[in-house]
C-alpha cells in the first residue's frame, strides 16, 4: 500500500497516565487488498475499527503481539483508498530509562506541573498509535490533534495550526509532511512561547 495520510487525535491524561486515541489512516492499494496489517502495542485495547465507514466485526480484528490484522469486509481494488479508522485507549508503556528504552515519560517540573514525553526511536511508533512501523512506512502527510489539561502546552511535529480550548482541555493542532513514523513525538509541559521577527534574504 501507499500511505497517503494519517490523522491522529490523542487525549493525554496526566492524572491517570493514560491515553485515548483515534487514528484515521488513508491507504492506497497498489494491488487488490483483502486485509490490512499494521502495528499497535498490545497494551492498548482497541475500541472499534471502521474501514471506509463500515464497522468491522470483532472477529475481523486480531492483534497478536502487537501485529494488528484487519480483515476487510469488502476487498479494496488496486488504486482505491482504504480509509481505516481505529479507536483505542489504555496505559502506554513507561520508559524506565528513556531514551534507551521506549515508552512514555511521566514526570513533573520543579514547580510540580506535568512534564510528559515519548521515547519511541528504538521500539517504534506503535507504542502510542497504530502505524506502519517501518522506515518506508512514512505517510505523505500527517495531521496531529493532541489534547491535554489546560494550561499545558503540546509541542508537536511540523507546523502549528493553532489551539482550541474547551471544558478545561486544550487541543493543539500540528501538520507535518512526510514524517518518519518513529519521529512523531509527544512533548507536553508548561512551555512558554518565545518569538521574534527577522528579515530573511528572501524578504
Amino acid at each position: 500500500v501507499s500511505f497517503e495520510h494519517a490523522d491522529l487525535s490523542l487525549k493525554i491524561d496526566p492524572a491517570t497516565r493514560s491515553i485515548e486515541g483515534k487514528a484515521i489512516l488513508s491507504l492506497k492499494a497498489k494491488s487488490a487488498l483483502s486485509k490490512v496489517v499494521l502495528e499497535l502495542d498490545k497494551n492498548l485495547p482497541i475500541d472499534g475499527v471502521k474501514v471506509n465507514g463500515q464497522v468491522l466485526a470483532e472477529s475481523a480484528i486480531r492483534n497478536p503481539e502487537g501485529r494488528l490484522s484487519l480483515q476487510l469486509p469488502t476487498a479494496i481494488k488496486a488504486g482505491d483508498i482504504a480509509e481505516v479508522e481505529i479507536r483505542y485507549h489504555g496505559v502506554p508503556r513507561i520508559a524506565e530509562r528513556a531514551p534507551w528504552d521506549g515508552g512514555f515519560v511521566w514526570t513533573k517540573t520543579p514547580s510540580g506541573e506535568p512534564w510528559i514525553a515519548s521515547a519511541v526511536q528504538g521500539e517504534g511508533c506503535d507504542l502510542f498509535w497504530p502505524c506502519i512501523d517501518h522506515p518506508m512506512g512514512k505517510p505523505n502527510s500527517m495531521s496531529l490533534h493532541f489534547s491535554v489539561p489546560a494550561p499545558l502546552v503540546v509541542a508537536g511535529n511540523g507546523v502549528s495550526m493553532g489551539m482550541e480550548e474547551k471544558d478545561g482541555w486544550r487541543t493543539y493542532h500540528w501538520q507535518a509532511r512526510m514524517p518518519s513514523t518513529y519521529g512523531i513525538s509527544i512533548n507536553v509541559g508548561p512551555y512558554a512561547l518565545m518569538e521574534g521577527q527577522y528579515k530573511s534574504r528572501f524578504g
